[in-house]
């Protein structure tokens, strides 16, 4: 199928106008050394989102290979890659990451080499992208349902309502619909309503404009600070389980270029290792990269860690469960086998690989 041709199908047209209308050539960056290491680090620290795109560079030698991953935003669930970068670990990979915004329409029209919005990337695939998920961070988003009114109590009390969320098919709408299958109830059995963004959902729960939405850590302790009129209807970091971050990248690199993607994946699951064991660390390259205040990272840090998967992979279980949810809601009739959806394997050797060096991240 024709890149464009699938876009259209998916819907990213006017997102990959964007981004392509702004794609540099690739240059070499440097050598390995701590002078590339800050380097590396500047290119992602300095990126205002969106930023350039740029094809995946080939170099000789020794020098840097720039490429491409979009952030949705700079928080706590992308936080291994911003690690990566600070601690040398894409470095010493010979790689040199740049932050972009655009979302995974880059990574469909060829513009970007990898895309941390795997949950966005299955929609793709299942409308036929030649694509692959290789890695899963969280399996579960850290939201939180809340009702706006004191009536309603339960999941079972939204039968007929509605529920807030950012757009139609989006994260936030197969959470629901998950979590009204776990209760027993029908999943169309409420009113999708969708308000674009977390401060608009917010507002929306604190006028009692609509009966229920998902807010985010953030918005949640600003909800108990004003005082919610509703209740805490699910936990979704406790209620379900789901694809939700992680990596993505094309069947073509996968193919072609085997070393890069296992090389940026490994830089990763280092970075990942050391969130693990080093909080305030982890918050202060947090804060340096969003601005934003000790306590909100510290908060975001620890929201994001009780939700990161043990070893980098889905279970099978649960992928099957979301990909029927996700299929039957775009309309989608025949749903592709998981080995065609899913790649863990490169996750699965460098995890491998990893305890059996006794590899231990160092402050």
């Amino acid at each position: 199928m024709h890149r464009r041709d699938l876009l259209l199908r998916i819907g990213l047209v006017p997102l990959f106008m964007t981004a392509a209308c702004s794609s540099a050539a690739v240059a070499p960056v440097s050598s390995p050394t701590p002078a590339a290491r800050a380097t590396a680090q500047s290119i992602a620290a300095n990126t205002t989102l969106p930023a350039q795109t740029s094809q995946p560079g080939t170099v000789a030698g020794d020098a840097l290979r720039k490429v491409t991953a979009d952030f949705a935003a700079k928080t706590a669930h992308y936080a291994p890659h911003f690690i990566a970068i600070d601690k040398g670990y894409y470095a010493d990979e010979r790689i040199a990451l740049e932050i972009i915004g655009g979302g995974v329409a880059a990574l469909l029209a060829g513009q970007s080499t990898f895309t941390t919005s795997p949950s966005s990337l299955l929609t793709a695939i299942l409308k036929g992208a030649d694509m692959k998920i290789v890695y899963t961070n969280l399996d579960r988003p850290n939201y939180q349902l809340w009702s706006s009114q004191p009536e309603v109590k339960t999941l079972q009390d939204l039968s007929g309502k509605s529920v807030a969320v950012y757009s139609r098919g989006d994260t936030m709408e197969i959470c629901a619909r998950l979590l009204l299958i776990k209760a027993g109830l029908d999943p169309n059995g409420v009113a999708y309503t969708a308000l674009g963004s977390d401060p608009v959902v917010l507002s929306a729960i604190m006028a009692g404009s609509v009966t229920a939405g998902f807010l985010t850590v953030a918005d949640v302790e600003h909800l108990k600070r004003v005082g919610p009129k509703g209740s805490l209807l699910a936990d979704t970091s406790k209620d379900v389980k789901m694809l939700f971050t992680g990596v993505g990248t094309s069947d073509k690199l996968l193919q072609q270029d085997p070393s890069l993607v296992e090389g940026f994946l490994r830089a990763t699951i280092k970075g990942r290792e050391y969130y693990k064991r080093y909080k305030d660390e982890t918050v202060a390259i947090l804060m340096k990269y969003n601005g934003g205040s000790r306590d909100a990272n510290s908060a975001d840090y620890d929201s994001v860690r009780a939700t990161m998967t043990d070893d980098g992979t889905l279970s099978t279980e649960v992928a099957a469960t979301d990909t029927r949810v996700r299929a039957g809601l775009i309309g989608i009739n025949t749903v592709r086998p998981l080995n065609e959806i899913y790649d863990y394997s490169l996750v699965k050797k460098i995890y491998a690989d990893v305890r059996q060096s006794n590899w231990q991240p160092q402050r």
